[in-house]
């Protein structure tokens, strides 16, 4: 019960600090940031059971959320948020994904490369990143520059 009023507060943090909401197109979302701040989450390897997420910041990130459309999640390991100690978390039902730290430890600006690894089920489909949130050490909401395509395995 503990664990789930922890997911609940880093989701409230995050869509009540938020101040602008990314503008979304059929294959890329974008906002306007400021002018040395970058944000972009993207896939990078991938195969029918698994998919690298990537990201690239100038920015110092405390917490993310991101929505994956078509395959059933069925696990994450590795990348960034393992290595900065983030704890991870899914609904495999809606496609829901967050990932933050309890003991406030942030992923660097200046971090590019995979954010985390995700497993799933070959079903045949194409996969596509919604609603993408990154928050800062404040949990305010960041500006994110772009949103990558959707990838077909």
């Amino acid at each position: 019960m503990f664990r789930l009023s922890i997911y609940y507060l880093f989701i409230l943090t995050l869509f009540f600090s938020c101040t602008d909401t990314p503008t979304t197109t059929e294959s890329s979302s974008s906002t306007t940031g400021g002018s040395n701040s970058y944000i972009s989450l993207d896939f990078g390897s991938h195969t029918n059971t698994s998919v690298d997420m990537v990201i690239n910041t100038s920015e110092d990130i405390s917490g993310f959320q991101f929505t994956i459309v078509g395959p059933e999640i069925t696990g994450f390991d590795g990348g960034f948020s393992e290595q900065y100690g983030f704890s991870i978390a899914n609904n495999s039902e809606t496609g829901i994904i967050i990932g933050y730290s309890l003991s406030g430890s942030v992923i660097p600006a200046g971090s590019n490369g995979v954010l985390t690894t995700l497993f799933f089920e070959n079903q045949n489909l194409n996969v596509c990143i919604e609603d993408v949130i990154f928050s800062d050490p404040n949990a305010i909401a960041l500006d994110i520059n772009f949103i990558g395509d959707c990838v077909e395995y």
